[in-house]
């Protein structure tokens, strides 16, 4: 902001005062605010017409608000009433607002005049403790069952905090209004903090309310209560928290404070003479002689429910006594509200005790109201007070009365001091639940983590609340008898613990403790979880570092994962595994733990070998092997050993020559199995073929399927065409708003859009703007009209009215007439053949899943074929095995030349020969086991290969069976649709039996089989109805047939899946038996005996352990009843006991378990008859009688061999065991035949001959019938035309579909042969319509779904547009246009205007703005609004422009908005919002400023500020140099105006002023040092001073001026002498106090007159 030089101001700076007054006055303000139910505030209230509020002393208030809902804040009062509003009375005496207690009000009932155009309405609202009418004792489930108190809730010695607190936390629970009115209190303090004084016995009736017990608790002297916001606060008695003693400096006086002061006394409770009524016939009279008598004694009767005794009456009486012989008085006084020394609200509240006057001048009163309200008059406020025997009078009578509440006092004490402890039991905590996890603790080990959590307690045993300050947690391992551990206390409901043992499982419990009662609360139930294993193995180690020597191969571990890093904190050893790849890794080690080597020996020198490495934790999880590293064994005998070696062996080769042709033998004999082998693999091939085949007729299947369908979907469009036909007579609305009234079922809604909606900025970041229509350039953009379409006219969904909801319409025309009526029906019998096509696809697709189960039965003949391979592969295993038995005698003898060669080389002779005798000795068995068992797995290997290829020929035909099912689900479908029911809903049954009667619904559709029918019927609200629509039976057929050929490729894979189960049985027997030879080739293993467990090392896979028993015990005295002696012996009686010799064994005899080793671990050993009985030794008679069960017999072990003659009897056959093949030729004779049994479908085809037939007259009749000459019998070209009578053929002698396009001459069909409404859709090639066919609107109102208009079908490209929405591209295929259905992402680029010409919209994306007159530039966004026959002037239009970008600043934020003007110099107006960077790159509030710009000119383009007059604002946000603001008028004379800075403090005034001489304007001090005492002198009282103020003379009027002194000196008197000049004044400094011995200032205002 630039400031005009020539720009006076002067400043104003106020005193400061330090004075002592002793009367500080204020002034009360009020106002309304407006709260969401239970929500936040939603504003002020600004403007009522009038309200009026009370505020009572432990009591429910009202307010009444008058308000014009068209005022300003009215909009917020435009709300029904069922949706809730909240209105606050707030206070303030100048300062800080508030809301004092219960000033929070709800809104409950409204009234109005509806002909009352200025809306106003009256709202009644109640105070918030309103609510406590709402919540009432209605928990049925504590109600006291009998005695005189039955049906009653009880609250047995409870103080208000608890009995309060439990009916609020009851009703919360319901939902109730609990939830809104929270406690400011709890069971065991107020609301101040204090303890409960008393504690009280009451019986509730069901159905009172919170409101209730509040007043009896009142009356009965327990509470004082209030609301603040929404919290209900309860208090003590006459806390002084809530009841202040005020009178000590609230007084109120009649003459000063009181505008008004009616009083209400009444002597109508006066009485001399009182009857007393108790219980237990307790009845007294009490005179009460200071009673005025006026009209002689009164009499009165008092009843006291609940007081049995004379005494307590009377002591009861004292203040019935007290007001019966008084005048009772309230007192309302009508308040001053300005200028006043106290407030209502503000400085004293209901309930507080203050000094007013009632029947005395002044006397202490306490405030039982205040009324507070607002009218044209302005805003008033009264208190109501009652004198303080008056105020205990109100108790003690509602306390007699008993009005309580619905409750009856226990006694007639009401109440007595509460305990100083509670003995409250809290309830168990409900909802247990725990979760566990495991994690690595600091050891490396895993261990368990759980988290417990629960509902918190809010009820002690008797169902009263009580507070909760912790709950404690303990648990114990889910063993009995295991001890309970803590697992810790919290204030929250929930608690983690850790160290459990992964893998246990543990026991949880918790209960509450609670805050003030010394009793802990009651166990929860106990949760069982199981601790959580860890799963995670360590990282994958890295590869191992390989080199060999000597024959040795060394595997160097460097202790690293894979990646370089350490292993993690659970690591325990690595793994070395041996083979070529991860899946055939054996582990040759499992012993190391950390970083080192591993050496291998017994490789053969020059052999390959790779090793990888896998790390265990120290839970015994496994990580993935590591990368493989690879080696050549090196040779471990050096070049001279080997020369002498080979001489050896040259001397031996004659002995080898035998040894090599044994060899050759047995290579022949194994490439003989290896061709029995390849036979297999090549059955396998074959398998394989066949099942491709198969894939391919299932696809063929899938493809008919899918054509069914396709024909079953027209059938669809046809219905939809007679559904318009059936529905013709509806009507038709059109519109965005749904149609209410006058509907019936079948109307149609054309819905159009109501709304367009566009991004005001940018996308995403901007308002959005709302319109009714959308516009579109007829030409190029920019450069062609523009055409504005109205949304009414855009038809965005059609909907039908089914009579309860409008649903969508899925049919492409909803107004056909009738002629297009008539041509749905015959579209609807074209139709027919569609359907006997898709019947006959349905009928291929049969025949195609029939091809599938072919396929299937051939796989699982291949199956069958590789379970003979597998037992020729065994056969060929035992043939080898032999034959490797010849070439190990060869290699013996290999062997033995080899020992002599090194026997001659001149190793240690002796000790070689002695170890290889001993070898020999060992290998002789294992030898022969370990070859038989190496073919063995070979065959296992093949076996389990043929499995595999018979399960992927099993899953193969899955496939097509879960295919064939897909496709029958389709059909089921189309078949519904077809039928009518709701697609998607359906259920769809195919069955020949009624349905359940739970399937009695609209959306099911049995297809009823019976007599191979498939007729399709719907449930019709009492029977079955068929639907005969001709589309309708053909889909069930369809669906029929397609659910058939589904069942039929089910039926298939079920038996590829079980071939392929008896090829993997078949693999895993040969996997026994080559285990079984594995175990024979590990050799002979050892026995151990005895109680310990034998050392693991030199332990063999077979080894066994007969463990017998250690020790024996016995009780020493009484059984379970002392201690237990230990032997390793144990004795028997060999006759009678104590009469016969006993017998002494020692335990190391008794064997109690069999183990063996398994390679890691002893398990129990079974013995079974393979490992005990020779083959051949348990013959018929070892068997017991009946021994032999079906169970125990192998299947296929009984052949005909082992039937005896006549054993196989019917009932021995199972149902449909003897088919054809299993009859004999000629064995079925005519009495084998049952009556009726030969049907027509058991005769082959031709069998029945004439010479078979007793033929008669009848029979020769239905003969001819059926022999009659049909068209087939006729030959080719017999009939010709002249063999026809002359119109013969007619169109009922014709074939459906026989006449087709060959048989109709060219040209003749005309337009009088084709039948109306005969040409339908399915009749019109694609493509023949072009658009000359078309007329034009022909296509309005039409609906098309689905389609896509559009100009190229080049993918971005032109303009396209479907369903959801209209697209275009420019020439670079770059998005132009983007406008959604649903009016979310809105997209047009470019420049945008509502109309070529005229008055309009231009939005302009780039658009730039200068300063008048400057070099600055800006660059941003823009919308025009041109409006004067196509001016192009930039000053015609007004205009809204945004800049982005400065060409000084760089980066910037403004907002400009500018008037325009119709002619050049015409006075125009500008605004401006900016956020500018004081330089380029400036951030921040030291480098950013904001200014807010509005200037008013007469002449924008006049560059001479003496021609002109301009009005301008500018705000300026400025940090380093100070938030500022200057409002100012300039003409040719000046500038005048007003300005503030905050860095300054100064508020500066400007009008047509000169300087103060030897001053400044904008001086820094605020006054002048005007008169001063002479150094060590004062100013003497009465001394007085002249200072002559010389201003810059004024272009017109005169100076008036208002002076003050400014001094510490309070008697020094400032005044003017001669104000009013044109170029100064005079000021007169007079000390009117005692000698002043310090400066004076002076500061003045000078203001000009004209």
């Amino acid at each position: 902001m630039v400031v005009d030089p020539v720009f006076p101001f002067y400043a104003i700076s106020s005193p400061v005062f330090n004075v002592w007054s002793p009367l500080m006055v204020k002034t009360l303000h009020a106002r309304l605010v407006a709260y969401l139910p239970n929500g936040g505030r939603l504003g002020n209230l600004p403007a009522p017409l009038s309200w009026d509020a009370s505020i009572v002393n432990n009591d429910l208030g009202a307010l009444k608000v008058v308000y014009s809902r068209r005022t300003v804040g009215g909009g917020i009062l435009k709300r029904g009433l069922e949706q809730g509003l909240e209105i606050g009375l707030e206070v303030s005496d100048g300062g800080t607002w508030s809301e004092p207690y219960n000033c929070r009000y709800l809104l409950i009932g409204r009234s109005r005049n509806a002909e009352d155009v200025s809306d106003t309405v009256m709202l009644t609202c109640q105070s918030m403790g309103w609510l406590a009418n709402k919540i009432l004792n209605n928990d049925t489930a504590h109600l006291i069952a009998d005695g005189d108190n039955k049906g009653k809730r009880a609250f047995l010695s409870k103080n208000p905090g608890t009995i309060i607190r439990t009916i609020l936390d009851e009703n919360k629970a319901r939902k109730g209004a609990g939830l809104v009115l929270a406690p400011g209190f709890d069971t065991g303090k107020d609301a101040a903090g204090a303890n409960w004084k008393s504690v009280y016995t009451l019986y509730y009736s069901l159905g009172t309310s919170l409101n209730s017990m509040l007043s009896s608790m009142v009356g009965g002297g327990a509470i004082d209560w209030r609301t603040e916001g929404r919290t209900l606060r309860i208090w003590n008695a006459d806390s002084t928290s809530l009841s202040r003693d005020l009178s000590g400096r609230v007084h109120i006086s009649m003459a000063h404070d009181i505008l008004e002061a009616p009083e209400e006394e009444s002597i109508e409770d006066l009485s001399s003479d009182i009857l007393v009524e108790g219980d237990n016939g307790l009845i007294f009279r009490e005179s009460n002689p200071a009673a005025p008598t006026p009209w002689g004694g009164w009499e009165s009767y008092v009843s006291q429910g609940g007081v049995s005794d004379e005494a307590t009456a009377k002591a009861f009486m004292q203040t019935t006594l007290a007001s019966a012989a008084r005048v009772r008085g309230q007192y309302t006084r009508s308040l001053l509200v300005t200028n006043a020394e106290s407030l209502p609200l503000v400085d004293y509240r209901p309930g507080d005790w203050i000094t007013a006057p009632t029947v005395q001048h002044g006397e202490k009163v306490r405030i039982q109201q205040v009324t507070v309200s607002l009218d044209s008059n302005g805003l008033k406020a009264s208190i109501t007070l009652n004198d303080k025997v008056y105020d205990s009078q109100v108790r003690a009578n509602k306390k007699i009365q008993g009005i309580t509440g619905g409750a009856t006092l226990a006694g007639s004490e009401g109440g007595r001091p509460a305990p100083e402890k509670d003995h409250r039991t809290p309830k168990a905590p409900l909802g247990l639940i725990v979760q566990t996890d495991a994690y690595i603790g600091s050891d490396g080990y895993a261990y368990g983590l759980a988290t417990a959590s629960w509902s918190a307690v809010t009820e002690a045993t008797n169902n009263t609340s009580i507070e909760i300050s912790d709950y404690a947690v303990e648990w114990r391992r889910h063993v009995d008898g295991a001890p309970w551990h803590s697992a810790g206390t919290t204030d929250k409901t929930q608690l983690g613990f850790g160290g459990l043992d992964c893998g246990t499982q543990i026991e949880v419990r918790v209960r509450a403790v609670p805050t003030y009662s010394d009793k802990l609360g009651e166990w929860s139930s106990v949760f069982v979880a199981t601790v959580e294993s860890d799963t995670t193995p360590c990282s994958v180690p890295s590869r191992p570092v390989l080199a060999s020597e000597l024959g040795v191969v060394t595997v160097h571990w460097d202790g690293r994962t894979s990646t370089g890093a350490s292993m993690e904190s659970d690591f325990d050893h690595i793994e070395v595994g041996e083979g070529v790849n991860a899946t055939g890794m054996t582990v040759i080690s499992a012993t190391q733990s950390g970083r080192g080597d591993y050496l291998v020996t017994g490789l053969a020198a020059g052999s390959r070998h790779s090793y990888a490495l896998r790390s265990v934790d120290h839970a015994g999880n496994r990580s993935d092997w590591s990368a493989i590293a690879s080696v050549t064994v090196a040779s471990a005998v050096s070049p001279e050993e080997v020369k002498q070696i080979q001489k050896d062996l040259a001397d031996n080769k004659t002995a080898l020559k035998d040894n090599t042709a044994k060899l050759d033998q047995a290579r022949k004999d194994i490439q003989a199995n290896k061709s029995n082998l390849d036979t297999a693999n090549r059955t396998l091939s074959q398998a394989k073929a066949d099942l491709s085949q198969a894939r391919k007729d299932i696809a063929q299947t899938k493809s008919d399927l899918t054509t069914a369908n396709g024909e079953i979907s027209k059938a669809k469009e046809s219905a939809a065409q007679a559904y318009a036909e059936a529905h013709s007579k509806n009507h038709t609305f059109r519109g965005p708003d749904e149609p209410k009234n006058n509907l019936i079922v079948g109307d149609l809604w054309l819905k159009t859009q109501k709304y367009w909606t566009r991004w005001q900025g940018e996308k995403n970041n901007s308002p959005s703007m709302l319109a009714d229509f959308y516009t579109y350039w007829t030409g190029a953009p920019n450069a062609s009209p523009s055409v504005l379409v109205p949304l009414s006219d855009r038809v965005i969904d059609t909907l039908v009215w089914d009579g309860s909801a409008w649903n969508h319409m899925g049919y492409a025309d909803v107004e056909n007439n009738a002629k297009q009526i008539e041509q749905a029906k015959a579209d609807i019998t074209d139709n027919a053949a569609k359907t006997t096509d898709a019947k006959k696809t349905a009928e291929n697709a049969a025949a195609a899943a029939k091809n599938a189960q072919g396929t299937a039965d051939t796989a699982n003949g291949a199956a069958k074929t590789a379970q003979d391979t597998a037992n020729a592969a065994t056969a060929a295993a035992k043939s080898a095995t032999t034959t490797a038995g010849q070439a190990k005698d060869a290699a013996n003898a290999a062997n033995a030349a080899a020992e002599s060669a090194k026997k001659t080389a001149g190793n240690a002779e002796t000790l070689a020969n002695t170890a290889n005798a001993s070898a020999n000795a060992a290998k002789s068995d294992a030898s022969t086991a370990k070859t038989d068992a190496a073919h063995a797995q070979a065959t296992a290997a093949n076996a389990s290969s043929v499995a595999t290829q018979a399960k992927a020929t099993a899953d193969s035909a899955a496939q097509s069976a879960t295919d064939a099912a897909t496709a029958a689900r389709k059909a089921n479908t189309a078949a519904a649709a077809a039928a009518g029911v709701a697609n998607g809903k359906a259920d769809v049954l195919i069955q020949s039996t009624a349905p359940d009667a739970s399937m009695r619904k609209a959306t099911t559709l049995w297809i009823d089989t019976t007599n191979g029918a498939n007729t399709p019927k719907r449930w019709n609200g009492s029977a079955w109805a068929a639907v005969t629509d001709k589309a309708a039976t053909d889909a069930a057929n369809a669906a029929v047939k397609a659910n058939d050929a589904a069942k039929t490729a089910q039926s298939t894979a079920d038996k590829a899946a079980t071939a392929a189960a008896n090829a993997a049985s078949q693999a895993n027997q040969a996997q026994a038996a080559a285990k079984k030879a594995q175990t024979t080739a590990d050799g002979k293993n050892l026995i151990y005996r005895g109680p310990d467990e034998p050392s693991h090392d030199g332990l063999k896979p077979g080894d066994m352990w007969w463990r017998t028993q250690k020790y024996w015990t016995r009780w020493q005295g009484e059984k379970n009843n002392s201690p237990s002696l230990m032997a390793d012996f144990y004795t028997y009686w060999q006759g009678a006991p104590n009469n016969s010799p006993s017998v002494l064994v020692p335990l190391s005899d008794r064997v109690v378990e069999v183990l063996t080793w398994d390679g890691t671990r002893f398990t129990p050993f079974d013995l079974v008859a393979n490992n005990i009985l020779a083959s051949g030794t348990v013959a018929a008679k070892h068997l017991a009688v009946d021994s032999v069960t079906a169970e125990k017999v192998k299947a296929n072990a009984i052949t005909t061999d082992k039937l005896a003659a006549n054993s196989v009897t019917a009932e021995k056959l199972v149902a449909d065991a003897v088919t054809a093949a299993k009859l004999a030729a000629n064995s079925v004779q005519a009495r084998n035949i049952v009556a009726l049994a030969i049907t027509t479908d058991k005769l082959a085809a031709n069998s029945v001959t004439t010479a078979k037939l007793r033929v008669t007259e009848d029979m020769t009749v239905a003969l001819l019938n059926v022999h009659k000459i049909h068209a087939g019998d006729i030959v080719a070209g017999a009939i010709t035309t002249d063999k026809l009578a002359a119109n013969s053929v007619n169109a009922d002698k014709l074939a459906a579909n026989s006449v087709n396009a060959d048989k109709i001459v060219s040209g003749a069909i005309t337009t009088d042969k084709i039948a109306a409404n005969a040409i339908t859709a399915v009749k019109i090639a694609t493509g023949s319509i072009t658009t000359d066919k078309v007329a034009a609107g022909q296509f309005r109102g039409y609906v098309f779904t689905g389609a896509i208009f559009q100009s190229s079908e080049a993918a971005n490209t032109g303009v396209k547009l479907n369903s959801t929405a209209l697209q275009m591209w420019d020439s670079n295929h770059n998005p132009t246009v983007y406008l959604d259905g649903e009016g979310k992402s809105n997209v047009l680029t470019g420049t945008f205007q509502t109309r070529i010409s005229g008055h309009r919209v231009r939005i302009s994306p780039d658009y730039r703005t200068s300063l008048v007159g400057g070099t600055e530039t800006f660059v941003g966004d823009g919308i025009e609004f041109p409006a004067y026959k196509g001016e192009t002037a930039y000053w015609k239009n007004p205009a809204i422009a945004s800049a982005i970008q400065s060409n000084q600043v760089g980066e910037m934020g403004e907002l400009d908005l500018w008037s325009g003007r119709v002619t050049e110099h015409d006075p125009a107006a500008f605004l401006q919002l900016q956020s500018r960077p004081i330089r380029k790159g400036g951030t921040g509030s030291d480098g950013v400023v904001s200014r807010v710009f509005i200037l008013a000119n007469t002449d924008y383009d006049e560059p001479d500020e003496s021609k002109k007059q301009r009005a301008s604002l500018s705000l300026c946000g400025d940090s380093p140099n100070g938030s500022n603001v200057w409002l100012e008028a300039v003409d040719a004379n000046g500038t005048v105006g007003v300005g503030a800075n905050i860095a300054t403090g100064y508020l500066y005034l400007g009008g047509f002023l000169g300087g103060i001489t030897n001053r400044c304007t904008f001086h820094g001090a605020a006054a002048w040092r005007a008169w001063w005492p002479n150094p060590g002198y004062k100013i003497a009282t009465g001394a007085s001073m002249q200072v002559n103020c010389t201003f810059s003379p004024t272009k017109y009027g005169r100076y008036y001026v208002v002076a003050n002194a400014d001094s510490q000196w309070a008697g020094i008197i400032a005044h003017p002498v001669n104000t009013g000049g044109q170029s100064g004044f005079q000021l007169k400094l007079f000390n009117a106090d005692q000698p002043c011995p310090v400066d004076v200032y002076a500061e003045y205002l000078a203001y000009l007159v004209k």
